[in-house]
């Protein structure tokens, strides 16, 4: 056989390859209607049951979180006031200060700082080291843009957005039930982060900073959807009516929140939900953390590669939804098909032995979604972006039958993610029943995260499996994705403001 001969066998065995692999990410309309199904059940079990949070980090089938929030009315845009909001998530701490107009509108001012390298996992930091860094950059930002009102009889509302799962009593408090997303430091957990961060703003001498509420990013961006329902994004009224029923996050991570009857949370405690039903609240803003979905491994699609990735990688056996949808898995499945592609001698033979493959494209998580979203929109004729998207990210040169390969492979992973993403948003939608409380009634979605903004085709092919699935096209023409802006600066504002 000639070395062209023997290359071109080994092409139509790595497309062949992966036209199998293909097929074990492809879902189905059956599929998205099982996986509806379950989540609705699984929805039911967490607001029945109080002692879920830690099961579900276990897998033992107690239901989603569905942690409540407190959060009992929404905003409808006609509110005003200045309040403070400082937001935690990821690697970063913000603090804002945000003008409601009572126009749907607000003005943000804000400060961004990346969370220092002491503070992160793997490091002996503590609870007073990690808030107390918090209240300074509090009280820097304050002394820059609110100088003026810094007086003891001037209080200030401060909505705390929180972007790790806690167990919430109040509004006002929250113990910690876990870190995820780069902190780890082991005496939060357990603790109320309000009551410590309150404690470390007062020893800054930010007396007049009274912490108000606790809520998450998905919470906000809710409250933000709420609040700037009817106005598009350069300030301009629509005069659509839909109801806003889900916030939703689908970046790094993914998460979600919904309105929900209060005498159907049978897990809020008698007293409390006798005295907000008393008080005449009827609903309250629930956490779903989906990220948790199926953690039991019942009716999620699952191939050879998610069960690796689970078995090597963060919190063995828990958030295996968000490991099949999440931004930051997205890239990290790839990397691990080509791993075994080429341990099998199909792909990247330049490279006789693992221990010779690129050094980026051994080490996980190297291979970032930003690189799959430019090659899922490579059209060109010798996939020219994928080419070098590879040489870029990973220093790794790729035939044009292997860029083939790889183009097929991020369409069907981005296209999985997408239409599992589909799959907790028609839940609420029947669970609710929000699309059939009006005649011609509307629903919207309030969206933020990089993937569902920024990936491509990404909101597309979610709108696509949710006509595929159980509300069918016409309950897909009703629901609308909005982008809430700005929703962990303004929801942590909004939260201060309902509280």
């Amino acid at each position: 056989m000639s070395f062209d001969e023997f290359h071109k066998a080994n092409d139509t065995k790595l497309l062949d390859e992966v036209t199998k692999i293909c097929a074990e990410f492809e879902v189905n309309a059956e599929q998205l209607t099982e996986m509806t199904s379950y989540f609705i059940k699984q929805m039911e079990i967490g607001l029945a049951n109080n002692n879920n949070n830690e099961g579900m980090i276990n897998g033992n089938n107690a239901g989603l979180a569905m942690i409540p929030s407190y959060v009992t009315s929404k905003p409808n845009g006609t509110e005003e006031g200045l309040f403070m909001a400082a937001v935690l998530g990821g690697m970063n701490f913000r603090i804002c200060s945000v003008q409601l107009n009572g126009d749907h509108t607000f003005n943000i001012k804000q400060a961004k700082t990346r969370i220092p390298e002491y503070l992160m996992e793997g490091t002996d930091a503590t609870s007073d080291d990690l808030f107390g860094f918090l209240a300074r950059r509090t009280s820097a930002f304050i002394n820059k843009f609110h100088s003026d009102i810094m007086k003891p009889d001037t209080p200030l509302k401060l909505g705390f957005t929180f972007s790790y799962p806690v167990d919430q009593e109040s509004l006002n408090s929250g113990t910690l039930i876990r870190w995820t997303k780069g902190l780890n430091i082991p005496d939060t957990v357990g603790r109320d982060v309000v009551q410590l961060y309150q404690e470390q703003l007062t020893i800054v001498g930010l007396n007049m900073v009274n912490v108000v509420a606790l809520t998450n990013d998905t919470i906000g961006t809710f409250l933000s959807l709420c609040y700037a329902q009817g106005v598009t994004a350069d300030g301009q009224v629509t005069g659509e009516i839909s109801e806003p029923v889900i916030g939703c996050i689908f970046g790094t991570g993914t998460n979600g929140c919904y309105m929900e009857k209060i005498e159907n949370i049978k897990k809020l405690p008698d007293y409390i939900r006798e005295r907000l039903i008393h008080e005449g609240k009827t609903e309250m803003c629930i956490n779903i953390e989906w990220g948790s979905f199926d953690n039991d491994n019942q009716v999620l699609p699952t191939t050879r590669y998610d069960i690796d990735i689970d078995k090597k990688y963060a919190r063995n056996g828990g958030q295996l939804f968000e490991k099949r949808v999440s931004g930051m898995f997205l890239g990290e499945i790839l990397r691990n098909v080509l791993v075994d592609l080429h341990t099998r001698g199909l792909i990247l033979t330049q490279f006789r032995k693992h221990e010779q493959l690129p050094h980026r494209l051994k080490t996980p998580f190297q291979l970032s979604s930003e690189v799959l979203a430019r090659i899922e929109i490579d059209d060109s004729s010798t996939l020219r972006e994928t080419e070098l998207s590879f040489l870029q990210s990973l220093r790794l040169p790729t035939t044009l039958a292997e860029r083939k390969a790889i183009q097929s492979l991020v369409r069907v992973i981005s296209r999985r993610s997408a239409y599992l993403a589909s799959v907790p948003i028609a839940a609420i939608l029947i669970k609710t029943g929000a699309l059939n409380k009006k005649y011609h009634g509307e629903v919207t979605v309030g969206y933020d995260g990089s993937i569902i903004e920024l990936y491509p085709g990404f909101k597309s092919m979610m709108r696509q499996a949710l006509a595929m699935g159980p509300i069918g096209a016409e309950g897909e023409r009703k629901t609308h994705f909005v982008h809430s802006k700005d929703s962990g600066s303004a929801g942590g504002a909004l939260c201060a403001l309902v509280a």
